[in-house]
């Protein structure tokens, strides 16, 4: 085989653009006996291409090998990364806690409910008769009805102005 013709197929190969026949030529004529002195050192690669695949058996330990990364990388995900707490513990806390805060509302709007009676007249009943607080609450909505009605009549009268207004506006547009 010509010298020159493999030194162009093994910079192709070097560049990745050998196509698979070029590589079995490469594979044979490394393979033979005459191998020029300043390829010797690329030899063995061609060699174990050829004798892997032939023998086409992976090693005994690889499947050990292989098994033990396995192994190590499922140990590796599995591994606690914090420290582990008992759950009723957490949710004794929160109860105990929840209680405290429900007791001590309960016990500041009573002293509130007291405070506020104690200090405001106006929240204390004045009557002690019903139907004396009927009779008063009675006078005060009969109060407070005849100023509506004041105030109602108030209303018609500037209803009158407005149709007044809209009539003289009618007959100036006109």
């Amino acid at each position: 085989m010509e010298l020159a013709k493999i030194e162009e197929l093994l910079a192709k190969y070097w560049e990745c653009e050998t196509s698979l026949e070029e590589e079995e030529e490469l594979k044979k004529f490394f393979n033979g006996e005459e191998v020029p002195e300043k390829w010797l050192h690329i030899k063995p690669l061609f060699q174990y291409y050829t004798e892997e695949k032939a023998t086409g058996v992976l090693g005994d330990s690889f499947d050990e090998q292989l098994l033990v990364q396995l192994h190590e990388e499922k140990h590796k995900y599995l591994k606690p990364k914090g420290k582990v707490i008992p759950m009723f513990r957490n949710i004794a806390r929160v109860a105990a806690v929840a209680l405290i805060v429900i007791t001590a509302g309960y016990f500041v709007k009573e002293e509130y409910q007291q405070k506020k009676n104690e200090f405001d007249p106006y929240l204390t009943d004045t009557f002690e008769d019903p139907n004396e607080a009927f009779e008063e609450t009675k006078k005060a909505l009969m109060l407070i009805s005849k100023n509506f009605n004041k105030g109602r009549q108030e209303v018609k009268k500037i209803g009158v102005f407005n149709e007044a207004q809209e009539k003289i506006k009618e007959t100036e547009a006109l």
